[in-house]
Parts: structure tokens; C-alpha cells; sequence
């Protein structure tokens, strides 16, 4: 692949640095990193419509809930610690493991012979998974310059909503023609095509240094701070805040991220060095990230709620109305990465972003039980394009302002920032909506439909079977909590806007070598410092 745009030679100006001449077949290495990182997504929303046939054949309902948990749990531990082993050991020795990690899992997980076993086999392939995501990015700043590299990073970011609303189309059809177990099967030929893909396309790169120091005991704390973290948001979202398991786990993870900032302090080769965040583009991204998910996945899980109860739709339609959200996040993506690589300024995409979400949030809110499905479909395409305009540019960024034998533990924590604050965003806006709809309910509800109401056992399907005007107030009621859960968004959109209008806007590289494993990157083939040399890159 030749020409400006593969990063070879032609039209390069007098005294250019050089450009990233791309490996042999790259398309074909493309489509091995889009799909590592489909599967990584769509082995989140799969499951969720084989649940009931699941839970018949091994039982233990009350742990299904757990099937999820874990896979994201451990996907938002292996993050952090991919994006650093493989800037210390080569990106495709630490990408192949972790594709040989998520096929052992999802063999061991459809092979399960109980509830339990496939919690902990869900576990290993979140550990997998996390790889997965954070390999396939971190291989694209590698392997080219920003600007470049925007272009095919909003590929990525298409590939990642196709999967996350093929997930449970795919699981419902698997499940109805084979069975559960290949939900987690259809991944060995997929993962083998990716393996064989990944092995015989990437480049060898190189390691950061001769002798890499793995920091273990900052690996331990930060592990189990990322836990703590999942598992408090996890249980708050079952018993509330106020419970003793929530607070004890709370109290832990204080005292674990002090720890580990002192750790991270004094080690040699920090696993997230705390360095990266003097940079102040590089702490904004990481900001943005984690205050657009907080509030557009936090909002966005309580729409459906809203669509079924206020507006009656079915939930077939509901699945439909969240197609425009899904479609504009994808195009907004792919539009802002192609006007990224043309133009190389990037600081009005997180300003459009948080400004347009926020805009869509202060819509929603307003009196949500007169507001019709259209409508609530066209905010919500609005916020999808939102969120789309920034959900790779931040990762782009802050990888063009962090040193280049950083890029993944930069790539690595932009996405940690996101996955928490999908995890926190879903709780806290469930305290509020819960604490909101108690409050409504008894006011505006007889005592018994206020009961169904806060307990969650109103269904929607059968509100023909009360009096019009008991539907109406219900519909009033849950109108009024979710106003509440909508506007609480605004605010957090809000200090995104100021963050991202802080932002220096600086042109990306049109040229120029990529990270540390790519060709032309410091040690990298062709690169200066050679294999097994760790060069200094200035932020």
C-alpha cells in the first residue's frame, strides 16, 4: 500500500519528517483489528437474549446477573495492564495472548456445566477481552501518525455500535437454531481467523527497553482498586448506597488509590504513569471520556423504561426508536476521524460533543410525559451524534500528547475512563430515578399501584387491565422521576463543554512515525534506537 495516505514517500516536502510506510496486505491487517475488537464488544450484549435458555439449563437465577458482571469486570481490569505489557514487550506478543485468552474462555464458557462455572469462565474471557479492545488501538498509534490514524479509527468506532446492536439479534439466533453454547462457540473461528491475521500481518515491533520491570505490586493495587470500584457501583445499583458491602467497598477503594498513587510514585516502570497527567490535553481527554459516558450510557439505560411506561410502546419498538442513536453515533465518529485527517485540528469535536449531548439531555427533561416516541427518537439521535463526535477523539488525542513508548497505557487509560463512567453513570442515575419515583409515586398514586410502582413490578403490557386515569398518573409519575434523571446529566455534560473549550488546539502530524511497536517508531523497525532500545519521546 503505497502513496500520502498508506504513509508512503510521495508528495513529501523538502525536509518532512518521514512518513509510516504501512505493513505488507494492511487492509487484511485492518480487518484482523476490526474484528478482535467486534468480538470484544458484541461478547457484551450477547448473552442477554439467551438468558432464559441459560438460566433453564443451569439454573441459579439470582447469579445470572453475575454472567455480566464479570466480564466486565475483569474487561476493565485487563485494560490498563495490555496497554502497559504491551508497550513493555511488543504489542503482538501481548495482542496474541490476549486472543488466545478470550478463545480459551469462550470455549470453557460454552462448555460450562453450572451457573457458577460460567461466572468464572466469563471472568476469563473479560480478561481477554479488555486485551482485545486496547491491542487493536494501541496498534493504530503504532503504526501511523494522528492524523492518519483518526481516519481509521472511526472504522472502529462503526464496527463497535454494529456489534453492540447485533449482540442480541446474533445471541437470539444462536440460541433458537444451535443452542446457548454457541453464543460463546461462533467465537473459535472468528478468534482463530484474528489470531492468524494478527500473527502473520503486525509487525514484530519491539520492546520499550532490554530488560522491561513489570510493576507488580502497582498491577495488584490498581487491580483491585478497579474492582472495588465495579463492584461498589454493581452492588449500590442492587441495595442502595447506604449498604454496609457498598460502603465497606467504598472505604476500600480509598485507601487502595492512595496506595497506588504512592506506588505509582516510586516505581520504575508505573503501570499508568502519573506523569501523563501534567499534560493538561492528556487529563482532559481522560475527563471528557469518562463525563460523556457517565451521562449519555446513564441516561440511555433508562429510556427504554421511559418509552415503555409513559409513551406505551412495545419493546420490539423501542429497540427500533434506538436505531437513530446507534446510526448517528456511528456516522458522527467516521465523519469527525475523515475532517480530522484532512484538516488536523480536532478541539471542536469534544466541544460539539458535550454541547450538543448536553443540549438533548436539557430536552429530554422537559416534561417527559407529554413528549412523543418521534421526539424522544430524534434527542436521541442528536445525543448520539454527540457522542460520537468525541467517543475516539479523545483516545486520538490523548494519544498524539503522551510520550510514544506510552501509547498503550495512554490508549488504555482514556478507555478505563469510559468504561467506569458507563458503569457509574448506570448507577447513580438509578439512585436518583429510584429515590425520585418513591418520592412521586406516593404523592401522586394510590397505595397499592404506588407499591407495584417502586417495587418494579408495574408491567406496562398489562396497563389496559387499570382505569385510564391510573395509567395516565403512572405514566405522570415515571415522567417526573426521569425528568429528574435527564437534567441530573446536564451538569456533568456541562463541565465536559468547559474542559474540552480548554483545550489547546493543536494541529496533529500529517507525518512522522507512530508509537513504539510501528515501523519508523522509536525502536521499532527502521526507527531510531532499534530493538530492545528505550528512546525518550517528548510529550
Amino acid at each position: 500500500m503505497t502513496g500520502p495516505s498508506a504513509g508512503g514517500p510521495q508528495g513529501r516536502a523538502p525536509g518532512a519528517p518521514p512518513e509510516t510506510a504501512l505493513p505488507p496486505r494492511f487492509p487484511l491487517l485492518l480487518a484482523s483489528l476490526l474484528l478482535t475488537s467486534a468480538m470484544s464488544m458484541l461478547d457484551q450484549s450477547i448473552v442477554a437474549t439467551a438468558g432464559p435458555r441459560l438460566t433453564a439449563e443451569l439454573g441459579a437465577l439470582d447469579l445470572y446477573s453475575w454472567t455480566f458482571t464479570a466480564y466486565m469486570l475483569t474487561f476493565s481490569v485487563a485494560m490498563p495492564i495490555y496497554g502497559k505489557l504491551g508497550d513493555l514487550f511488543g504489542r503482538r506478543t501481548v495482542y496474541l495472548s490476549a486472543i488466545v485468552i478470550f478463545l480459551i474462555g469462550s470455549i470453557a464458557c460454552g462448555a460450562a456445566t453450572s451457573m457458577g462455572w460460567l461466572i468464572v469462565f466469563r471472568a476469563l474471557q473479560g480478561l481477554g477481552g479488555g486485551g482485545l479492545q486496547v491491542s487493536a488501538f494501541s496498534v493504530l498509534g503504532d503504526l501511523m501518525p494522528p492524523r492518519q490514524r483518526a481516519k481509521y479509527q472511526g472504522f472502529f468506532a462503526g464496527v463497535m455500535v454494529l456489534a453492540n446492536l447485533a449482540g442480541p439479534l446474533v445471541g437470539g439466533v444462536l440460541t433458537d437454531q444451535l443452542g446457548w453454547r454457541w453464543i460463546f462457540y461462533v467465537n473459535i473461528p472468528l478468534g482463530l481467523l484474528a489470531l492468524a491475521g494478527i500473527r502473520l500481518l503486525l509487525p514484530a515491533g519491539s520492546r520499550a527497553s532490554a530488560r522491561p520491570r513489570v510493576d507488580y505490586p502497582g498491577t495488584a493495587l490498581l487491580t483491585l482498586l478497579i474492582a472495588a470500584l465495579v463492584l461498589a457501583t454493581d452492588f449500590a445499583g442492587r441495595r442502595g448506597w447506604g449498604d454496609p458491602v457498598v460502603l465497606g467497598l467504598g472505604v476500600a477503594a480509598v485507601l487502595l488509590a492512595v496506595a497506588w498513587v504512592v506506588r505509582e510514585r516510586s516505581a520504575p516502570e508505573p503501570i499508568v504513569p502519573l506523569g501523563l497527567f501534567a499534560n493538561r490535553t492528556f487529563t482532559i481527554c481522560v475527563t471528557v471520556a469518562f463525563a460523556v459516558s457517565f451521562a449519555f450510557f446513564g441516561c440511555v439505560n433508562f429510556v427504554p423504561l421511559f418509552l415503555q411506561t409513559v409513551n406505551g410502546v412495545s419493546a420490539s419498538q423501542t429497540g427500533l426508536l434506538f436505531l437513530p442513536a446507534m446510526i448517528g453515533m456511528a456516522i458522527a465518529t467516521v465523519v469527525a476521524g475523515q475532517v480530522i485527517a484532512k484538516t488536523g485540528h480536532y478541539k471542536w469535536f469534544p466541544v460539539a460533543s458535550t454541547a450538543l449531548a448536553a443540549a438533548a439531555a436539557a430536552l429530554l427533561s422537559l416534561d417527559p410525559a407529554h413528549t412523543g416516541s418521534a421526539t424522544v427518537a430524534a434527542l436521541l439521535a442528536v445525543m448520539g451524534v454527540g457522542v460520537g463526535l468525541s467517543s475516539q477523539v479523545t483516545t486520538l488525542v490523548a494519544q498524539s500528547t503522551s510520550p510514544r513508548e506510552h501509547m498503550g497505557v495512554t490508549t488504555s487509560t482514556v478507555g478505563l475512563s469510559r468504561n467506569l463512567g458507563t458503569a457509574f453513570g448506570a448507577t447513580v442515575f438509578g439512585s436518583i430515578l429510584n429515590a425520585r419515583l418513591a418520592t412521586e409515586a406516593a404523592k401522586q398514586l394510590p397505595a397499592d399501584t404506588a407499591q407495584r410502582v417502586t417495587d418494579g413490578t408495574w408491567d406496562p403490557a398489562k396497563a389496559a387491565d387499570f382505569p385510564p386515569e391510573t395509567v395516565a398518573a403512572v405514566a405522570q409519575t415515571y415522567g417526573d422521576a426521569l425528568s429528574t434523571v435527564f437534567l441530573s446529566a446536564v451538569p456533568i455534560l456541562l463541565v465536559g463543554l468547559v474542559l474540552a473549550l480548554m483545550m489547546k488546539d493543536t494541529k496533529l502530524e500529517a507525518r512522522g512515525p507512530g508509537g513504539p511497536g510501528g515501523p519508523g517508531g522509536p525502536g521499532g523497525p527502521g526507527g531510531p534506537g532499534g530493538p530492545g532500545v528505550k528512546t525518550e519521546a517528548p510529550a
